[in-house]
């Protein structure tokens, strides 16, 4: 998360509109994708989740979509 808040930061402070913002956000939201594509991932290490294992999931990926959202809210400032 770091990297993202890093990245954010460095688009917020480039020049509107420059190629460096379109660069930074980018590169962000692509890291942004990765990791939800990963959260979304019904398996771990390649077996699938069921019952408990899938509840415990849920609740880690909605802590890392919390602390995403905590990284938007410092960078929107």
């Amino acid at each position: 998360m770091n990297s993202i808040r890093r990245t954010l930061k460095l688009a917020n402070e480039a020049e509107p509109m420059s190629r460096e913002q379109y660069s930074y956000e980018s590169w962000a939201l692509g890291t942004i994708k990765g990791m939800v594509s990963i959260w979304a991932d019904d398996t771990y290490r390649g077996e699938p989740l069921k019952g408990h294992n899938r509840n415990r999931w849920a609740k880690e990926v909605l802590e890392r979509i919390k602390e995403l959202h905590q990284v938007f809210e410092e960078v929107k400032r």
